[in-house]
């Protein structure tokens, strides 16, 4: 009899192993490791960080005389006020957001006389941010099979919880989406305005290209991010202003001014091209006049990114 108890222990004591063994999930285990079977959890998605600020800057020749080197077929002031419009119009088309700013000043003689800018520099505001709701923290895989119910459970209240989050962070997004694109208009509508109503008065006295470029450095310099940047104008310089500014990477526009002899204006723009990137630019766009509309200036602006 004893014999036989000590045979029945012997037996016994490889099945409790094996049961200790796959409580911790070391028979229980499927081939790639995982102890229970892999529940979905919710996705969530933090809001994602909009690109940085973009300053658009505006200059226009109004010292650009009609006469008959230039064109006697646009009569003043119909260039320089064709140039506003198209920048009013542009302006709906460049996708601004909170924070993007624009100002414009007048070529002249004088071009770096602060009294020279027709519209100062304006920012889009931007509206209150509400702070979002913390995200709920995935619960802890399981380390063996005896957790699996356990573990399920709280997959279950957090799949609950990651909904319930996401539909809250969605909710403030799309509040704060609309009062953006509020903003946003507001400001189109006001700068646009500005633009229409800025009355250039010609200046015979000569054009300086170069002071333009020294204003937009200028308020490149102090404000951060992308730099765009917009010119109107035949490109004839005839003060010689020494300065040189710094243009730091911004991206150039050129809206040439109609020329009824335009033979003269090819090495110009292979002059300038030269000269905007030793001040620091990228290589211009030059535009024929007839080509210079809204949509044009408005994806040459858009299309080097924020």
């Amino acid at each position: 009899m004893a014999r036989g108890t000590r045979i029945r222990l012997v037996l016994a004591f490889p099945l409790v192993a094996a049961l200790i063994l796959t409580g911790c999930g070391v028979l229980g285990s499927n081939g790639n490791g995982t102890v229970c079977p892999a529940p979905t959890l919710e996705p969530v998605a933090a809001p994602s960080a909009g690109g940085g600020s973009v300053t658009y800057g505006f200059l226009i020749d109004r010292a650009y005389t009609g006469d008959a080197k230039r064109s006697p077929s646009y009569p003043w002031p119909q260039l320089p006020k064709t140039a506003l419009d198209t920048l009013a119009t542009s302006l709906a088309k460049l996708e601004l957001r909170p924070g993007d700013s624009v100002f414009g000043a007048w070529i002249s003689h004088n071009s770096n006389d602060m009294r020279e800018i027709f519209l100062p520099l304006t920012q889009v505001p931007k509206t209150a941010t509400q702070e979002l709701p913390a995200a709920p923290t995935q619960p802890k895989a399981p380390l063996n099979q005896l957790e699996c119910n356990d573990y399920a459970a709280k997959v279950r209240a957090y799949n609950a919880a990651a909904k319930d989050w996401q539909a809250k962070v969605n909710e403030i997004q799309q509040r704060s989406a609309d009062a953006d694109a509020k903003a946003v208009a507001v400001f189109i509508d006001k700068t646009q305005t500005a633009l229409r109503n800025a009355s250039p008065v010609q200046d015979p006295a000569g054009t300086d290209i170069y002071g333009g470029l020294a204003v937009a450095g200028g308020v490149f310099k102090a404000n951060p991010g992308k730099h765009k940047l917009v010119l109107f104008s035949d490109m004839t310089d005839t003060v010689g202003n020494p300065v040189r500014p710094d243009l730091a990477q911004s991206d150039v526009v050129v809206g040439l001014y109609h020329r009824d002899d335009p033979s003269d204006q090819g090495k110009g723009q292979k002059d300038w091209e030269t000269t905007f990137r030793t001040l620091g630019a990228q290589t211009p766009v030059f535009l024929p006049w007839a080509a210079t509309t809204p949509d044009k200036v408005a994806e040459l602006l858009k299309g080097s990114g924020r």
